[in-house]
């Protein structure tokens, strides 16, 4: 979809200036996310031990995870069979058995582990939730996710990309 994306890590060298610790070609998961960077409960933030270690969908206790997720237009000659098999794909590659909770509004809705805070940078997509009506973001709108249940909805002919932080407040 969007190729690799570049992700630059800073760092203080031993006399106190800013230089270049890490550069990293990301590549996009089977799901869509390019997972940048993630931090773990306890363990300072430029670890490369850390970087190194493979990213699950959602980050450990007191961990956090940033990156972009890419959310493509539905096919209108998609089935709902269709659909619902993408929905199961998905939630086999989360990886956690409790996100999937109440389905009826949206086949992808889910809960998360995580307060995550979520911004449109392109696209046309909606934020589904248990009640209203879907809420139509713009570019650069901001979403405040706190573990509730909720999926995003494409919108427009052109996949959405969002950038996320994911912050594990168990």
């Amino acid at each position: 979809m969007l190729g690799t994306r570049r992700v630059i890590v800073t760092r203080n060298n031993s006399v106190g200036k800013s230089t270049v610790h890490e550069e990293v070609q990301v590549e996009a998961s089977e799901v869509g996310v390019y997972n940048f960077w993630q931090t773990f409960g306890g363990r300072p933030p430029d670890d490369l031990a850390a970087r190194k270690t493979p990213f699950k969908f959602f980050p450990g206790d007191g961990g956090t995870q940033f990156l972009l997720f890419v959310i493509p237009p539905i096919d209108p000659s998609t089935t709902p069979d269709q659909v619902s098999a993408m929905a199961d794909g998905f939630f086999a590659n989360i990886g956690w058995p409790g996100a999937r909770r109440d389905t009826t509004r949206h086949p992808f809705m889910h809960v998360t582990p995580t307060v995550d805070y979520i911004l449109l940078l392109s696209g046309e997509i909606s934020l589904v939730l248990d009640d209203g009506d879907p809420i139509p973001l713009k570019p650069f709108d901001a979403v405040v996710q706190r573990g509730t249940n909720h999926s995003w909805a494409n919108t427009g002919t052109v996949p959405a990309l969002l950038m996320a932080v994911l912050i594990n407040n168990q």
